[in-house]
Order: structure tokens, then sequence, then C-alpha cells
């Protein structure tokens, strides 16, 4: 019988001030929290609460039969807890549904797994206490930022208790087929779900057919038929914003979730899962061994691959350079302001290749050019840098 793994992900930063040469120990004030405020305001009525009625009401239309996935950052979830409760209210009527799996990942959506093996445990194991905390859950689903993959990734992920760890870029290994799962080289009990790249871009992206028109549900569940014969997991990955108002109209989008489900689940022999579920229910297919880091199709365009440009290993060796000094001083306000400013988001508005990179990033993006985000980010680090040093009696 073959499956679908709905997975959807939230995340929104602290968007960062316009910090200059002469603003360097005058100011630490490194965030814009009435610029981040209407942001989140936004995109909480564009998005989360629409995406989230949505969801609520296809589990309740499908009793059960419809499970999905989220994952929802930690620095996300802080923000809606200070000034969003409808939204942090919605997630907890999807959790209390016992259809939504709520995946853990790094609490500040950072790429600390490509730096600081001690800091990537620690905002993971953040996470988990969050959404502990917040919608009772103790999942074994992991998600990495960006979906970045690699053996050390999955051998921290299955040393912290985790079972299955979203991953993407399978079209990029040899042999790798993205409708099954496979056990990590060097593990025993953790499995690796990967994305598969053309259904979710399809589901997303809602490519023009042969008649130049949108791709209807119908058409789409046919698709999936086409390509499933068996025992396969189809695992459709995206972003939050698919299933909320943003851009629905320009794309064709209005009512497209919303029948899907239905008509999927009308040919009987599918089924939604969750990917704790998809992976106690299926045996791996085969061992994949990933020596590096795998980043999912697409990652180019936002500056998530790495190496990145100068610009960005630049700001990486000075922020993560800062770990030891940032932790000697004990300071938790401290602390959270060296893992805020490790946003994942920070680093692409400094990317050459799209500057844009989408309608969430361009939303928390205030720099005119990449130059212009590296130049700002380099200020705040050496502000930052010269109060630690205070903090601790070193020099920056």
């Amino acid at each position: 019988m073959p499956s679908v793994v709905l997975h959807l992900h939230a995340h929104l930063p602290l968007r960062l001030k316009k910090y200059g040469f002469f603003d360097i120990g005058h100011s630490q004030d490194y965030f814009d929290g009435e610029e981040s405020r209407q942001v989140l305001e936004r995109v909480a009525k564009d998005c989360y609460l629409p995406a989230n009625r949505t969801l609520l009401k296809l589990i309740r239309r499908h009793r059960g039969n419809f499970r999905i996935s989220c994952s929802v950052s930690g620095m996300l979830l802080e923000q809606l807890e200070k000034g969003q409760n409808a939204v942090l209210e919605s997630f907890r009527r999807l959790a209390d549904t016992g259809c939504a799996e709520f995946v853990i990942g790094p609490s500040h959506h950072s790429l600390a797994s490509l730096f600081s093996e001690t800091e990537f445990r620690e905002q993971v194991a953040l996470h988990r206490r969050l959404v502990r905390s917040l919608f009772g859950q103790r999942t074994q689903a992991f998600r990495n930022t960006g979906l970045v993959y690699g053996n050390d990734v999955a051998r921290i992920a299955e040393s912290m208790g985790f079972r299955v760890i979203l991953a993407g870029g399978a079209g990029r290994l040899h042999g790798c087929d993205a409708k099954a799962l496979y056990r990590p080289a060097g593990c025993r009990k953790l499995k690796v779900l990967f994305r598969h790249d053309r259904f979710s871009d399809e589901f997303a992206l809602r490519p023009a057919g042969a008649e130049r028109q949108d791709l209807t549900a119908d058409e789409f569940a046919r698709r999936l038929a086409e390509g499933a014969h068996g025992d396969e997991i189809i695992s459709l990955f995206m972003d939050y914003e698919t299933f909320g108002d943003i851009n629905r109209t320009a794309t064709g989008m209005v009512g497209f979730p919303e029948a899907f489900p239905a008509v999927l689940l009308k040919r009987r022999n599918w089924r939604f899962l969750t990917p704790s579920a998809a992976a106690a229910q299926h045996a791996p297919a085969g061992e994949i061994d990933v020596p590096g880091q795998l980043f999912r199709a697409g990652s180019e365009t936002v500056g998530l691959t790495w190496p990145g440009n100068h610009m960005q290993m630049d700001v990486a060796r000075t922020l993560y350079g800062l770990e030891d000094r940032v932790r000697a001083t004990k300071n938790r306000k401290r602390i959270g302001v060296w893992r805020n400013l490790q946003a994942s988001d920070h680093f692409c508005h400094m990317s050459t290749e799209n500057p844009a990179g989408g309608e969430i990033q361009e939303a928390s993006n205030p720099f005119a050019s990449p130059y212009d985000a590296y130049i700002h980010q380099m200020s705040i680090l050496k502000d930052f840098s010269g109060r630690i040093a205070g903090k601790t009696g070193e020099r920056p």
C-alpha cells in the first residue's frame, strides 16, 4: 500500500537592524523588534492561521485518515508565545487531534551542524523541550535546517534517540530512490526519509500542464498513482505558505490543498502517514552512505549550500569562533543573542545566487544587497565580540 508523508515547515527569524560601523560600541540592539512584529503579524494572518484552519478541517473531515507532520522552529515558537497566542493555539489544536506530528530540529534554524556539534546538540535539545512543553509530544522524528543531511548528522540524531530523519538531495545520490526509506551508514535504528523533489515541487509550485492549465487535484493524484505501484512512500516536503493564502490567486492555489487528500483517499489503497509511522511500518531498502554534507535540490538558489561565498564563510567563522567566549559568560541573554544571530536566513541574505529567495525570506530581509547584508552583520559581530570580551576579560 503506497503512502504519502506530507510535511510542512514554518520558520520566521528576527529581522536584523541596519547596523553600521558607527554603531559599534554604541548600541547592542541588533534586531528590529517592531519590524519583526509587523512581519510576523502579516505572515500569521496570510499564512499560518489560514493554513492551520485548512489542515484542521481536513483532519476532521477525513476522521483521522489524513495525517501530517509540522516543523515549527524554536525562533518562531518563541515569537508566537510573546504576541501571537491565536497562532500558537491553532498549532495546539492540530497537536491535540493526534494526527499531526511535530518534528524536531535546531531551535534557532541554524547551520550549527556544519560548525559545532556541541551547539547543534544543544539547539536540538532546546527545541525538543519546547515542543514537549507546548504540544505535549515526544516525537522521534528529526529535520535539520534546510534538510541538510550526512553521516555525522545521522549519527548525532540516532544518539539523541531519533528514529527517522527527514532529508533532501536524493537525486544527487547514485542509486537512491526517493520513494524508499534507507538506513544511514553506521546507524542501527535510525532511518532516512528523503524528499520527493518532483512531486513536492509540483504540489507547491503547480506547473502548467499541456493546456497551460494549473495542475488539478485529480491530475496530481493520477501522477502519484502512476509513480507508485507497491509499498512506496511519497514524501511531500514544503513550506507552510503552500497551505496559506500567500499568492493563492496568482498561482492557482485556491482549493487545491483542500481537494487533494479526498481525491487520493478515494483510491482506497492510499494512506497518509506521519514520518514516525512511516519509519515504524517500512523496512529500509538498503544502506545510504553520505560522508560529507548533502543539500536538497534548489539550496543553491537561496545560499544554503556550503561552503558558501567568501562573505558567508567570513561571517560563519567569526560567529562560531565566539562560541567558547559566549559560553564562558554564562549569561543566558548573551547566549540567546548569539543563537538568534545563527539563523540560516542571515546567511541567505548574503547569497549572490538569488538575493530574494522567496516570499517569507524576502519579508525578513532588510538589506539592499548581499554585500550590504555582509557589512552590517560583520559590524554586529564586531560589537558583540567586544561586549563578550568585556564580560570575560578577554580581548575580542
